[in-house]
């Protein structure tokens, strides 16, 4: 009798032991199943990756379009440099070397009478306003006139008699821009020099 009880107990454990094996496998293949599907859920990381093939990077390469500087036609130039760059080549274009001035030249006196000589021959408008600056030295000035046109226009006061003496007008020595055409006072209005005075 003790021998078909220890026999029945021993099979009672084996029945267990296979059960309890059963279980465990099944709660692994779960526990697999489950990280097969997280990992097959989580996207693929593209960042920073390129082709290998066309060297065109991803996505996650390209820049965004604020972190990119502003463009520009300038060959490379920042817009605001440029911006000065034109206002200082504008104003040399803009710009007349005055020579031969009288000593104690005043800056009004040769705007006024260069200004006048514009209007008298027609080349600004009886209203306009033809030179807006100067700047007089001992023997020499600059003279700034409204626009480019004006200062081409201008040249042809080169050789105009102040107070004795024969004004020569012409381009400062850093304008370099094209050459323009001109006649000598004389040649535009037709007056010869006058009597004793050095061109």
């Amino acid at each position: 009798m003790s021998d078909y009880y220890d026999r029945d107990d021993r099979r009672r454990g084996s029945h267990r032991r296979d059960r309890d094996d059963r279980d465990y496998y099944r709660s692994s293949r779960r526990r697999s199943r489950s990280r097969s599907r997280s990992r097959s859920r989580s996207p693929p990381s593209h960042r920073y990756h390129s082709s290998s093939s066309s060297g065109i990077p991803s996505a996650g390469m390209i820049p965004s379009a604020a972190a990119q500087p502003p463009l520009s036609n300038t060959g490379g130039l920042p817009l605001g440099g440029y911006s000065t760059t034109l206002s200082a080549q504008d104003k040399i274009n803009r710009e007349l070397f005055v020579g031969n001035t009288p000593p104690g030249t005043s800056e009004a006196l040769l705007m006024q009478f260069l200004s006048g000589a514009m209007r008298k021959t027609n080349l600004c408008p009886p209203d306009a306003t033809p030179i807006l600056a100067c700047r007089t030295n001992q023997k020499f000035a600059f003279i700034e006139c409204a626009s480019v046109d004006t200062a081409n226009k201008a040249l042809n006061l080169n050789g105009i008699p102040f107070l004795g003496a024969s004004l020569r007008v012409s381009r400062p020595s850093k304008y370099a821009g094209p050459h323009i055409p001109s006649l000598t006072w004389q040649q535009l209005t037709g007056q010869p020099l006058p009597s004793g005075m050095i061109p």
